[in-house]
């Protein structure tokens, strides 16, 4: 027996992600955080204008008329902030409620844009987030589309092919229509 000390076993290395991995996000999964981003800056923004904070995030204008359309505005935002949270949460149930976000986002970039067209230059963040979230609404929405949405669909009314014009023989059973036809006559009968 020598004294020589045994050799030690090569080190394990840790376990990582393999290389050819790819992290993908659904579109769903990303309108998911689209709307929790959006209810983050619609409380920020909405809380911002309500109390009259950060001279950035306001409307600008001066007066008491300016200072309570941005209260009513900033209540507005608040008040988006569960029905965001709703939406993200669980989208297919409430589906009824998928048009708030974009008529939100319409109703800050059109009085806006008709604002800066004016060379009024108030609300310029407002227009840049709001042109964001409601670009990203458009297009995360077309994504989740599925392709069948926009392939063309067959008319009702639409004359078939010349060799498709031909009656089937009525003996043929083995045809799907004439196994359709059966069934829907033994489940009327039951």
């Amino acid at each position: 027996m020598s004294q020589a000390p045994e050799p030690s076993p090569p080190p394990k290395q840790p376990t990582s992600a393999r290389d050819d991995a790819v992290a993908v996000i659904s579109a769903y999964g990303a309108f998911r955080l689209l709307l929790i981003l959006m209810a983050i800056w619609s409380f920020f923004e909405g809380f911002a204008l309500f109390f009259g904070r950060g001279d950035a995030l306001t409307l600008g204008g001066s007066g008491p008329e300016a200072r309570v359309a941005e209260e009513i505005i900033g209540a507005h935002m608040i008040l988006l902030v569960p029905v965001y949270g709703l939406l993200a949460w669980r989208r297919d149930r409430y589906r009824a409620l998928m048009w708030i976000p974009y008529a939100a986002q319409l109703a800050m970039i059109l009085p806006l844009g008709i604002s800066l067209l004016r060379f009024q230059n108030v609300g310029v963040l407002l227009l840049v987030v709001s042109l964001v979230f409601f670009s990203l609404l458009v297009y995360f929405w077309w994504q989740s589309r599925p392709l069948e949405f926009f392939q063309k669909k067959p008319d009702a009314g639409a004359v078939p092919p010349e060799n498709d014009l031909a009656e089937p023989d009525e003996e043929d059973s083995t045809s799907p229509a004439a196994s359709d036809a059966s069934a829907r006559r033994r489940y009327r009968r039951q």
